[in-house]
């Protein structure tokens, strides 16, 4: 079947579902290229992500700041941040992308220069060329078996060694912004570790010895929302996944995910997602009915 001029075409892509490393794990990696006027389908990244534009320009926007990017452009996406990513309206957009998570992610990107208030780089034609031959190189090494994730993290570590060393940062002082990040990486980590408990923004400055108000500051800093809003987001993401998965009722899945009163879930749940966790599993009933219609359609065709 032809595919649609209106979708990307993926000259090749490949999910990890196999992440067992914390350090660093790779979730996607592929090369694309989008038709004109195309947006990215990407609201709320749920991993961090970096895209090499090969050919074309377009626009990327992030916090509420927008980029013009164009060929031999790097930018980076973050968990949660909010971006809006799309082609130029005369020409495609041919990107490498590769997205990842783990605690010393963050770590890297920031020695590497990128930051939420500075996620788009330009890189020489030298370096554009070894980068993306990066891309491709991790591609070489997909497979969900322990050997070929070893070897893909190991790949992925080269790959930001690169960016880091193409920032050109003087190795034997602390980068800029360093200390807020190692901050910032623990926080995440309490909270992924402790979101299902009835923890608040005061549990996880305690937790890394720093004050709210710090805390705050940091979290503003880093990604543009406050400790207690990503929480609140963090939450609500894993609530989605149990949803859709069938992982218990409503109630279950709300003192799960850390909310001991159901209604002020769905509040914050319609917030954060559009719709409230009822109308949300009632539209994903909807969606299975007309897949497995359309899958009946297709077999009384043959």
């Amino acid at each position: 079947m032809s595919q649609s001029v209106s979708e990307p075409i993926y000259h090749y892509y490949f999910k990890n579902q196999f992440r067992p490393l914390g350090s660093l794990s790779l979730f996607e990696v592929s090369y694309f290229t989008t038709p004109p006027s195309y947006v990215l389908p990407i609201e709320r990244p749920d991993a961090y992500a970096l895209y090499l534009i090969d050919e074309g320009k377009g626009i990327y926007t992030i916090g509420g700041t927008e980029y013009l990017i164009k060929e031999y452009d790097i930018f980076c996406m973050y968990p949660g941040v909010p971006v809006h990513c799309e082609s130029d309206q005369t020409a495609p957009l041919k990107m490498f992308a590769m997205s990842f998570d783990g605690v010393d992610a963050r770590l890297l990107l920031n020695a590497a220069g990128f930051e939420p208030t500075n996620p788009v780089h330009t890189l020489v034609h030298n370096d554009a060329v070894s980068v993306s031959k990066a891309y491709d190189f991790i591609y070489q090494w997909r497979g969900q078996e322990v050997y070929n994730t070893i070897q893909s993290t190991a790949t992925l570590y080269a790959f930001l060694s690169k960016l880091v060393k193409i920032n050109s940062l003087d190795q034997s002082v602390v980068p800029p912004g360093w200390t807020g990040t190692v901050h910032f990486q623990k926080a995440i980590d309490y909270i992924k570790a402790n979101y299902c408990k009835p923890i608040s923004a005061k549990d996880i400055a305690n937790s890394i010895n720093l004050s709210r108000s710090r805390l705050y500051s940091i979290f503003m800093e880093q990604i543009f929302i406050s400790p207690q809003q990503y929480l609140e987001e963090y939450r609500i993401r894993k609530a989605v996944q149990l949803l859709e998965q069938r992982q218990g009722s409503l109630k279950e899945i709300s003192v799960a995910v850390g909310f001991e009163d159901q209604l002020f879930f769905s509040r914050i749940f319609k917030q954060i997602i559009g719709k409230t966790p009822t109308n949300f599993i009632n539209d994903l009933l909807a969606e299975e009915t007309e897949k497995q219609k359309q899958r009946r359609r297709k077999n009384t065709e043959r």
